[in-house]
């Protein structure tokens, strides 16, 4: 059997305030993986392992065999982790179960090419490039459980893959992601303010410029390839609406995008049927753009 976690941070305090877990969350994760991996499993752990050696330790002496794709909290070198007890180490990994490509990483893979990207790193479900497919993994979302990849996950992901979208929030819930049962904020938009040095400058096909700061989104993510932005409807209406655009330029020296896209709208009415923290006036908005 294989079975995935992510984000453990083992012996990380701060996770308690960042992430709201409980004052035991190590112990449970780790009595969690105890009862549920055998020794003939494989856990794929996708990355943030421990915050000290001595909690790496205790995690390897759990049973099974272990894969670990590195988080940005894995600082140690290849060598340290086999050494450790990892069976791999690596950054990322493809592998087709099913007859569907998965693309495993810590973060996600924003323009991916495999049929879905699964991922941790945000500790939350959002999802910021719509053109293809994901499947965010959040610890805090899955009970602190290693997530069982058995035939019948897997054939949830197929169909997702078949149906050509990603899935929706109550989707993520049902595939063993529903310990919170409702979704936050951070799980629709993620947990990034906007913060652009300047703003950011959007060219309409008639030549017009539109340009949009920090007062006029409640987020802002940049992406290769996409732009996410949350904005209040009367904001959007009023800024951007329902138009072609032709060129984009990011609120950093030298990059500028250009290619004919349209803003692609997710309703607020829309998700709120998914219990979505959104007031009624909330737009949340994606670009494709590619550099010229």
């Amino acid at each position: 059997m294989l079975y995935l976690i992510t984000d453990t941070h083992l012996g990380h305090q701060n996770m308690l305030k960042s992430c709201g877990r409980p004052t035991r969350f190590t112990n449970l994760i780790l009595d969690n993986c105890r009862k549920m991996v055998r020794s003939n499993d494989t856990l794929i752990h996708l990355g943030d392992v421990a915050w000290n050696e001595e909690e790496l330790m205790r995690f390897m002496k759990l049973p099974g065999h272990k894969v670990l794709v590195r988080g940005n909290h894995d600082k140690k070198s290849t060598p340290y982790y086999m050494e450790a007890g990892f069976d791999l180490v690596v950054d990322s990994m493809t592998m087709t179960l099913q007859g569907i490509r998965i693309l495993f990483s810590h973060a996600p893979q924003y323009g991916h090419t495999a049929d879905i990207n699964i991922h941790g790193h945000q500790h939350d479900l959002h999802y910021e490039d719509v053109f293809h497919r994901y499947w965010p993994l959040a610890l805090e979302h899955m009970g602190y459980k290693p997530l069982p990849l058995d035939d019948k996950t897997v054939g949830i992901l197929q169909s997702w893959v078949k149906r050509g979208r990603n899935p929706s929030k109550k989707e993520i819930y049902a595939l063993h992601q529903g310990y919170l049962s409702t979704a936050s904020t951070r799980d629709y938009i993620g947990n990034t303010k906007a913060n652009m040095p300047k703003p950011l400058c959007i060219w309409a096909d008639d030549g017009t410029e539109h340009l949009i700061g920090n007062d006029d989104v409640a987020c802002f993510h940049y992406h290769t390839g996409c732009i996410f932005l949350a904005m209040q409807r009367n904001t959007f209406a009023q800024q951007l609406g329902e138009q072609t655009y032709t060129a984009v330029q990011l609120p950093w020296e030298g990059e500028r995008f250009a290619q004919p896209y349209r803003i692609i709208e997710q309703q607020a009415e829309t998700v709120r049927s998914e219990n979505s923290p959104f007031a009624s006036d909330m737009v949340l908005c994606w670009f494709r753009v590619a550099p010229i």
